[in-house]
């Protein structure tokens, strides 16, 4: 837990304390619900565009326990997490693409004997891609999310390695056979179970 988890729970318990410290005081009778004159009235004023008055000051001690409530549930609230687009070109290729994308590698160092025992605080700094393609050396980019506009990764036109040569489909290539070929329907005569 963090920093600002335990604010959370601080004004959560601290709304709590309020709301039933005030139903204690009023049944031992140190707090009163009562009216009383308008000189000692609660009088709450913002911007002179809200008022409140209130000729029972009890009332306050549970509004002020609710509000302490009430902003802790709302930022309690979970975040959104904000998508990040990815946008380029990769050029000269016919093969289908892949695109990995990935956040730095953290490193935990393993301890002795196999045993493992340490912390790492996973917060997205860069993202890396790995684009790759059937027969072409994969080309890898990091890019800093500081750095994006938008929130969108963009590459210009990259254009990958080609570490194995395509093979061109000739009609020169395909051998005639001299014997006949069995249907395609026919049960295998080698490598079958027995």
């Amino acid at each position: 837990m963090n920093t600002f988890d335990y604010t959370v729970i601080a004004a959560a318990l601290s709304g709590l304390i309020m709301v039933v410290g005030g139903i204690v005081l009023i049944y031992k009778g140190a707090m009163v619900l009562a009216a009383t004159d308008s000189g000692s009235a609660l009088t709450i004023e913002w911007k002179k565009n809200f008022r409140l008055s209130t000729q029972a000051p009890g009332i306050a001690f549970f509004i002020v326990g609710l509000i302490f409530s009430s902003l802790a549930i709302y930022a309690a609230k979970p975040n959104t997490i904000e998508s990040i687009k990815i946008e380029g070109e990769i050029v000269k290729i016919a093969e289908p693409v892949t695109i990995r994308a990935r956040s730095t590698t953290w490193t935990l160092d393993g301890g002795t004997n196999g045993i493992v025992k340490g912390r790492i605080h996973p917060h997205v700094e860069d993202i890396v891609l790995e684009i790759s393609a059937p027969g072409y050396k994969p080309e890898t980019i990091t890019f800093s999310i500081g750095d994006l506009v938008d929130r969108t990764v963009r590459f210009e036109a990259i254009e990958l390695e080609q570490k194995v040569p395509a093979v061109v489909s000739n009609i020169e290539n395909i051998v005639k056979t001299t014997e006949p070929v069995a249907p395609i329907t026919q049960a295998p005569s080698y490598g079958g179970a027995r």
